[in-house]
């Protein structure tokens, strides 16, 4: 099918489908999960899509559920995906919907997510006479942090699909602005643990010590000049401590110390170097200060990478239908991270940014909301994004 005769794609789902979108939205945010724990947004996803021609497989990946929907012919076939599960965040929004489960928030937009991808499902699903090929509703927990993606590809989830694409609702971009590039959209996360070893003694006596709040101070001082004087000025990289801690009284000085952090890259070879040169570091000061310091190094997610012909289309899909002012090629990456990336590694195909104003709270934040007109925008750009490839 031409995108071009979709023009007016948002207006029908939304007309059709967006009372049903925004109430599942809602159900989902008030029930927030973390993880693979999703069970109950995993029932209501079913719930939602109830009664539509689809062959659905449940408990991937603990709670995930792949729903699949053939068409007629014998095109390609096309993965959507989104994410279901939420943030360990107390909610300050003040919605009349915010959640009910305390310290839990769908502070990152997935409640969003899933509910564009059962209004794409449910148009697809309209057009079912009409597509010639398939698509693959790929309903995905534990993305934060817990790796998701990657059992879900372990558990062939990719396997047999052409091309694969992901949205993310974004703040800082103007509303309804699609936005996506060709290569590296997000950086490789990596984390670290370190333990600063010392020598504990009496607050008032520290030359019979060899204090390790003092250590772990020059370390993380230290680690700072691994991006800023290790890495190449061109090369994009960030070096986080986010945790530090240690001692259990104010007149002790403690024994041990211990920092975390994490490390992004975009460049895979710089990505395997700073292990060792984190490791170096930390422990020519540590003994340099009478005492040493011992590294527990975790890669985690790859960089999210989008095919360079594949963002292209989408590009110009999300330009048929809502025009070029609101369609955006990326100039740069973000340092954050995804797993979709896990996808990407298997399958050609885009991660892309759906704006949801400038002036919204950051994700990951408690105050995290958005207006509900985007979502069937939402639903409207992956549903022409899985026409696209089969008319392609």
């Amino acid at each position: 099918m031409d995108v071009a005769s979709l023009q007016n794609l948002q207006s029908e789902i939304e007309e059709e489908y967006g009372e049903k979108i925004s109430a599942l939205r809602r159900d989902i945010h008030r029930e927030p999960e973390l993880g693979f724990d999703t069970k109950k947004t995993a029932e209501k996803v079913l719930a939602a899509l109830e009664g539509l021609p689809l062959d659905i497989e449940t408990g991937v990946a603990e709670n995930g559920i792949v729903a699949t929907l053939k068409g007629g012919g014998d095109g390609p076939t096309v993965g959507l995906r989104a994410d279901m599960d939420a943030l360990p965040i107390t909610e300050e929004t003040g919605l009349d919907f915010a959640s009910e489960i305390e310290g839990k928030m769908h502070a990152c937009g997935h409640d969003g997510h899933t509910s564009m991808l059962v209004g794409a499902a449910h148009a697809l699903c309209g057009m079912r006479d009409g597509l010639d090929g398939t698509v693959r509703f790929i309903f995905q927990p534990a993305e934060e942090g817990g790796g998701g993606g990657e059992v879900m590809v372990e558990e062939g989830v990719a396997e047999g699909l052409d091309s694969i694409f992901a949205l993310h609702l974004w703040p800082g971009l103007p509303f309804g602005t699609v936005a996506t590039k060709a290569g590296p959209i997000m950086a490789a996360a990596d984390a670290f643990e370190m333990e600063i070893k010392g020598t504990g003694g009496h607050g008032a006596m520290p030359h019979l010590s060899a204090d390790a709040v003092v250590i772990a101070a020059q370390v993380v001082i230290a680690l700072q000049t691994v991006v800023s004087r290790e890495v190449d000025p061109v090369e994009p990289a960030v070096l986080t401590v986010g945790e530090i801690g240690a001692g259990t009284a104010f007149n002790v000085i403690p024994e041990k110390a211990r920092i975390g952090g994490t490390v992004r890259t975009l460049n895979e070879d710089l990505r395997q170097k700073m292990p060792e040169r984190i490791e170096a570091l930390a422990r020519g000061v540590s003994r340099g200060m009478r005492g040493d310091a011992t590294l527990d190094y975790r890669f985690s997610y790859p960089v999210t990478r989008n095919d360079a012909g594949v963002s292209a289309n989408a590009l110009k899909v999300a330009v048929g239908l809502f025009g070029e002012d609101s369609v955006l090629e990326l100039p740069n990456p973000s340092m954050g991270a995804e797993d979709f990336a896990y996808f990407l590694q298997r399958i050609p195909g885009a991660f892309v940014w759906l704006g949801v104003g400038e002036d919204v709270s950051g994700l990951h934040t408690p105050q995290f909301a958005f207006d509900e007109k985007i979502l069937p925008r939402g639903s409207a750009l992956l549903t022409a994004l899985a026409l696209r490839q089969h008319a392609a």
